[in-house]
């Protein structure tokens, strides 16, 4: 490197960037053009993406052909979002030059992203044609069969390229094993998922075994692994429900409400987390912590229709009938299921003439549903409406004939009513 250029490196990397900058610049005004190439390629490096693409284009013009600078040209254009440049910055890459394969996986890169998959596919077809036994091509076919699902074709080549010393930079074994894991083969796919964790930890890797561990009801193992990532990573947010569910499966359910809770203190507004929370602690006979994690679910998202049934099923097994009323009053609710609630609840405070109301304007919804009319029909009833009662309950019994209790009293009312 010259001695001005490595002045001008060693300013800016020591923090004395407008000094270094400047001199860049002066060097940049009389240098030659390998020192120019060199410059855009820092400026490249730093972010000034502006920059190098102007020195980079001087010199395409001066060297036309040069696949140095067209391949430097295009990943400058791709940084600036300029992709249609870019495309036409590696097509000018001759088939005999060096870098063209280079250039066409760059270029399927590129198609890939768009989405144009016959193109993207080409490319490597033609880089392929080119140099059969090269591993890069078979890794970039790997990565393009797995972006676009075709995890067989991917699983095979990614098994191709597993021991490539060209590829030692990249984690084959974990892109295997997630490949392995969405393709349905889990037990091979954990396999692959240990190797490529032995050559490196990573959050995502350790997420993938877990998952996978799932699917085939390796509980231990997905606990042993979402620790060690929560350990890692406590933001990786993702990780504490399926591990509150691997607890669960396994019967610990403090540890799996304590993990949900945990979760809760990285992402409070996380709607599964809170759902997961309250369910458990319904299982675990903690029906006032269920109601919570219920309210504060229905307070990040008041449409969300599963919680507040279950909030709803908590407070009326609860007797709570009047907070069922205010809050189904106040917030106005138009869903049937909903409104059967607020029925029962008007029911349950003996306020009669409203609990028949909406039991009257959700009856087609529920006329097949033997409990909806069994409830409309006593409410009939205790309104002195006995005609109209025992046909609703008679259509229940036509439903469900094994309401010993319900049929024992129709035929008490008919005795004594219709003789």
């Amino acid at each position: 490197m010259n001695d001005e250029l490595t002045l001008a490196v060693t300013l800016v990397q020591t923090g004395q960037y407008e000094e270094g900058l400047q001199k860049l610049k002066a060097l940049l005004a009389k240098s030659d053009d390998e020192i120019a190439f060199q410059i855009a390629s820092l400026y490249e490096e730093w972010g000034m993406v502006d920059e190098a693409y102007k020195i980079l284009s001087r010199l395409a013009q001066k060297h036309q052909g040069d696949s140095h600078i067209l391949l430097s040209l295009a990943e400058s254009a791709i940084d600036l979002n300029r992709e249609d440049e870019a495309v036409e910055w590696l097509l000018k890459i001759h088939p005999l030059d060096e870098n063209y394969l280079s250039a066409q996986v760059l270029l399927a890169d590129l198609y890939q992203a768009q989405g144009f998959e016959e193109a993207a596919h080409r490319h490597l077809m033609l880089a392929k044609k080119q140099a059969p036994n090269e591993p890069i091509i078979d890794f970039a076919l790997a990565e393009f069969y797995f972006s676009f699902g075709y995890y067989g074709k991917a699983e095979d080549k990614y098994k191709a390229v597993l021991h490539a010393e060209s590829l030692a930079h990249e984690n084959i074994p974990l892109k295997l094993a997630e490949c392995l894991s969405l393709n349905g083969k889990f037990e091979e796919a954990l396999i692959y998922y240990k190797k490529g964790l032995e050559r490196e930890k990573t959050p995502d890797g350790l997420f993938g075994l877990a998952v996978t561990a799932m699917r085939i009801e390796k509980y231990q193992t997905a606990i042993r692994a979402l620790t060690e990532l929560k350990a890692m990573d406590p933001d990786y947010s993702t990780l504490y429900p399926v591990l509150a569910e691997a607890y669960e499966k396994e019967k610990a359910y403090e540890e799996a409400l304590s993990v949900l809770e945990d979760g809760l203190k990285v992402d409070e507004q996380n709607e599964r987390l809170l759902l997961m929370a309250g369910d458990l602690a319904v299982k675990m006979n903690q029906q006032e912590k269920a109601e919570w994690f219920y309210e504060r679910l229905l307070e990040w998202n008041p449409e969300h229709t599963e919680a507040l049934k279950k909030l709803l099923t908590l407070k009326k097994e609860a007797g709570k009938t009047a907070e069922i009323i205010q809050r189904l009053t106040q917030d106005e609710a138009d869903d049937p299921e909903i409104l059967w609630y607020l029925a029962e609840a008007y029911r349950a405070e003996e306020e009669l003439e409203k609990a028949l109301s909406i039991f009257s304007s959700i009856k087609d919804y529920f006329r097949g549903d033997p409990d909806f009319l069994e409830s409309y029909g006593q409410t009939l009833w205790e309104l002195g409406q006995r005609e109209l009662s025992l046909e609703v309950f008679e259509q229940a019994l036509e439903i469900d004939g094994t309401n010993e209790t319900l049929r024992d009293f129709v035929e008490r009312i008919r005795q004594e009513n219709f003789g």
